[in-house]
């Protein structure tokens, strides 16, 4: 039992690490206007040579043994990881970090997976998961209401927060397959320096790429810690107690990150953080989608693709 409780505040402590992160990219990008495409690769590419460099041996392995087919599905995944992920800390600087976590990683990523699991696994629904469902879309429909004029919000970020959740959604159905070959540290470190490669490269073809001064270049790379520190504490919960009581443990980062915010702003009032329109009803979209992913996972212990979250390896990688 005691054991139970160690890893299940380690993962803990993960929602925690993605809460803090997904407010420092807020500030990265809000505050020290840092360019979206170095917010989006550099601290990627960091994180996966952090964690490449950790387990060196498993790492080298894991590069010989891919293939030129594994390579082939690595190249495709990380293309889908890098649209995600620019995505997510794009809404990130447009509607604000909590509004994005209760969107996305703390609700919808978690339904696409079930879905795309229903479909491309041929994994079945279950009752409690299409209740679960149900619950997670009523919740991101209370994130998304404005009650002063009895209407929804569904600007470019919003769209941006659910689509890259339906983006690392698929990558997490992909990542599982190469997961049966291959070391999941491995491979989520690859993910990341890959993913953050075809980004930087990508911006820079295109000219988009602004480089910032010695100041913005040191908190580029302090970003990078966040990925590591989350997908390691991530993923030592998974073996310990398990896909689903991790992934509705880490859920807890959407509300996680309003706390975060709201410290943030205790100490520095005048930080240029954005909280959701209504704080309370986002609040309570976020505890009532929360509930459905807690029912998605209820009892099914079969479906291991639900936690293995990029948002949990990154991040949602």
């Amino acid at each position: 039992m005691d054991l139970r409780r160690t890893y299940i505040g380690v993962v803990l402590a993960s929602a925690l690490v993605v809460a803090f992160e997904s407010v420092a990219i807020e500030g990265a990008l809000r505050t020290a206007d840092l360019n979206i495409f170095l917010v989006s690769s550099m601290p990627s590419i960091i994180g996966g040579a952090i964690l490449l460099g950790l387990f060196p041996k498993s790492s080298i392995e894991c590069v010989r043994r891919l293939g030129a087919r594994g390579w082939g599905s690595m190249t495709v995944l990380c293309c889908i990881v890098a649209a995600g992920v620019f995505m997510w800390f794009d809404s990130v600087g447009r509607i604000g970090a909590s509004k994005e976590a209760i969107l996305g990683g703390g609700s919808s990523e978690v339904l696409f997976v079930v879905m795309l699991s229903a479909i491309f696994l041929g994994e079945r629904l279950k009752r409690w998961e299409i209740l679960g469902s149900l619950m997670i879309i009523i919740g991101v429909f209370l994130v998304l209401a404005n009650a002063d004029t009895l209407s929804f919000t569904l600007g470019l970020g919003e769209m941006e927060a659910i689509l890259s959740s339906f983006l690392l959604a698929v990558s997490i159905v992909m990542i599982t397959v190469l997961l049966k070959s291959y070391n999941l540290t491995a491979i989520s470190g690859l993910e990341l320096l890959i993913s953050g490669s075809f980004l930087i490269v990508f911006g820079s073809v295109l000219g988009l790429i602004k480089w910032p001064d010695t100041d913005g270049l040191l908190l580029l790379v302090a970003l990078g810690a966040f990925p590591a520190v989350g997908l390691l504490t991530y993923n030592a919960g998974l073996p310990k107690i398990g896909a689903s009581l991790t992934s509705v443990l880490f859920a807890l980062n959407g509300i996680l990150t309003v706390g975060v915010q709201l410290l943030v702003l205790l100490l520095f009032p005048d930080a240029d953080i954005k909280l959701p329109e209504i704080l309370g009803l986002a609040l309570l979209g976020g505890m009532i989608a929360f509930s459905g992913v807690y029912l998605l996972n209820r009892g099914s212990g079969v479906n291991e693709t639900k936690g293995t979250g990029l948002r949990g390896a990154e991040g949602e990688i």
